[in-house]
C-alpha cells in the first residue's frame, strides 16, 4: 500500500516538472530565436509480482505451491532529462536593419563575461560606444572581433558582410556545430557548449530586416498542459485513496 503512495507521488512530482516546462515555453512564446523545451520521462524499474505461502492437500498431506506470478507493478516516473528542440522558427519581416535571421542550421556569436555564447535571437541593438550588441548588452561578434558601426548606415548582406557604401567593415560570425544536443541554455535566449567546438558557417544565408521568431506552438503547449493537468489530477486521487485506505486500517481494523 505505501509502495503505491510512492508511484502515485512520484506521477505527481512529474507532472509538476512537466508544467515547469510549459510554462517557461509558454513565457518565451513570444521571444525571437527562442527554443522550446521537451521534457523526456523515464519509468522505475518495475516489480514483478508474485504469490507466495500458498499450499494444496494432496492425499492428506499439504504441498507447497510453487509461486504463481501475478504480474508486473510500476514503481513511479521521473524525469530524466530537459531537450531543447531546435527546429526553426517561422521568419518574420521588420524592416528593421539590426534585425537579422540565419536561414538554416547556425548559431550567432555573443561576447559575454564568461566567454563566447550562441543565439539564433537577431534582435539587435548599436550601444551608446557604436558597439553592436543583443538586447542585454553583450557584443555581437564578427570576424574580427565585436562590430563597431557607431552611426553609419550599413547592410548586411547574405553571407554575413556588414557593408558601409561598398566597404566591408566586418564579417558577422555564424557557426554550427555538430550536435546541438550538447548545447546548454544560460538564460537570455543564449547558449553555451562545453565540450564541443564551433565550426564557422561560410555558406550561411543571413536576411537582414527579418526576425526568426520562437518555436514555440502555444497551443500545443496549452493541449500538452491540459493533460499534464489532468494527470496530476488522477495521480492525486490515488494518494487521497490510500489515504483513506491506510486511515480505515489504522483507525477501523486496528479496533478491532
Amino acid at each position: 500500500m505505501i509502495r503505491g503512495l510512492y508511484t502515485a507521488c512520484s506521477g505527481m512530482l512529474l507532472q509538476l516538472a512537466k508544467q515547469d516546462v510549459i510554462a517557461n515555453n509558454l513565457a518565451n512564446a513570444s521571444t525571437p530565436g527562442f527554443k522550446k523545451d521537451l521534457a523526456v520521462c523515464t519509468a522505475f524499474p518495475d516489480m514483478m509480482i508474485n504469490r507466495l505461502g500458498e499450499v494444496k492437500v494432496v492425499a492428506g498431506k499439504e504441498e507447497p505451491i510453487p509461486p504463481v506470478a501475478i504480474g508486473r507493478l510500476g514503481t513511479g516516473a521521473a524525469i530524466q532529462t530537459i531537450s531543447t528542440d531546435f527546429s526553426a522558427g517561422a521568419v518574420q519581416k521588420t524592416d528593421n536593419p539590426l534585425d537579422l535571421a540565419i536561414a538554416g542550421d547556425g548559431f550567432f556569436v555573443i561576447q559575454t563575461p564568461q566567454g563566447e555564447k550562441y543565439t539564433r535571437n537577431g534582435s539587435f541593438r548599436i550601444g551608446d560606444d557604436g558597439i553592436l550588441t543583443t538586447a542585454q548588452g553583450y557584443p555581437v561578434l564578427g570576424r574580427s572581433g565585436p562590430i563597431n558601426i557607431g552611426d553609419q548606415t550599413f547592410t548586411i548582406d547574405e553571407k554575413g558582410n556588414l557593408l558601409v557604401g561598398d566597404e566591408v567593415l566586418d564579417t558577422l560570425r555564424v557557426v554550427r556545430f555538430e550536435n546541438n544536443s550538447e548545447l546548454v541554455k544560460t538564460g537570455d535566449d543564449l547558449f553555451t557548449n562545453p565540450s564541443g567546438t564551433p565550426v564557422d558557417v561560410e555558406d550561411g544565408q543571413v536576411i537582414q530586416g527579418y526576425l526568426e521568431l520562437s518555436n514555440v506552438v502555444a497551443v500545443k503547449e496549452m493541449v500538452e498542459l491540459i493533460s499534464v493537468l489532468r494527470a496530476y489530477e488522477a495521480n492525486q486521487k490515488v494518494v487521497q485513496a490510500h489515504d483513506q485506505t491506510l486511515d480505515a486500517a489504522i483507525n477501523r481494523v486496528g479496533a478491532v
